[in-house]
């Protein structure tokens, strides 16, 4: 018997298709992959971030919460929320995110943590990524220096962090407000 080729798709393809109802989906490679709905611990730790964002944010920045962040032509990975600054597409999508956040559970931390930070770090406009555990308090921060990146500690229990996008200071204390942690 015969195997089928698994069909692999562009980022345009891709939008093109439109929302699936119910889905929630990304690219990776030219493969369509399912992603599981956040939980309820990692959707208020979402809301945290935001609230921490739009404080310390200045126009023309604005927060994206469930973008898609084109990669490359086959990958199109949708972070939990990121800072724009620059213009949108012709379809109104954000281009090249300045600050990319990612809210880690136990289904996507190995991904988040290797491929996704690194191919964030390839964007020309990322300044800054955060990755935030939602089952544990601890933070990575990735700061782009003039030539390369600075990635700290992880940073743990009532800690804080300095972002340079926002020039402000972030307490843990803030991002993990109401989950429990």
């Amino acid at each position: 018997m015969a195997e089928t080729a698994e069909r692999l798709w562009t980022v345009e393809e891709f939008l093109a298709r439109g929302e699936q109802p119910g889905l929630r989906e990304e690219l990776h490679a030219g493969r369509i992959v399912a992603m599981a709905p956040p939980r309820d611990r990692h959707g208020t730790i979402v809301g945290n971030a935001v609230y921490a964002i739009r404080r310390g944010l200045r126009s023309p920045c604005r927060v994206v919460v469930d973008p898609g962040v084109k990669i490359d032509d086959a990958t199109l990975f949708v972070p939990d929320l990121v800072v724009a600054c620059g213009p949108r597409d012709a379809e109104g999508r954000t281009v090249e995110p300045t600050l990319v956040v990612e809210v880690l559970s136990l289904g996507t931390r190995s991904l988040d943590l290797g491929l996704k930070e690194d191919a964030y770090s390839e964007l020309s406009a990322c300044r800054e990524i955060w990755l935030v555990d939602s089952e544990r308090r601890w933070v990575r921060i990735w700061r782009r220096l003039a030539e390369s990146w600075s990635v700290t500690l992880p940073i743990r229990a009532g800690g804080s962090f300095a972002s340079a996008v926002l020039d402000a200071e972030i307490g843990l204390d803030e991002l993990y407000a109401d989950t429990g942690l």
